[in-house]
């Protein structure tokens, strides 16, 4: 097994427009205890000057914008927190992933 490693997270709020939206999805994983549980998930493509990222709405508050008409190029106000992971066997492969955790139209 490959070692995963989580490290600090950093809170960001920023105004930003829409490049894309992606679309809603549910996939299905087993628990270590075996019960049966879903992935909710929808991504954004945002842009702030001249920065385009990608951030993620997960769990609840992505169901809950499942159906949400996310306008391109119209600004809002995103909230969210920026996480890193290594992984390899070397913790030699790394990642930043931004989670939305509250998005407005301004």
């Amino acid at each position: 097994m490959i070692p995963i490693t989580l490290n600090s997270i950093k809170l960001m709020e920023k105004i930003v427009t829409i490049v894309a939206v992606g679309a809603y999805a549910e996939r299905q994983y087993q628990k270590q205890d075996g019960t049966t549980e879903y992935f909710k998930s929808r991504g954004l493509v945002m842009k702030q000057g001249g920065d385009t990222f990608y951030g993620e709405m997960t769990g609840d508050f992505a169901s809950k914008n499942r159906e949400t008409q996310f306008q391109e190029n119209m600004f809002y106000q995103v909230r969210g927190n920026w996480r890193h992971r290594t992984w390899g066997d070397n913790n030699d492969r790394h990642e930043n992933m931004f989670y939305i955790s509250d998005i407005q139209t301004l």
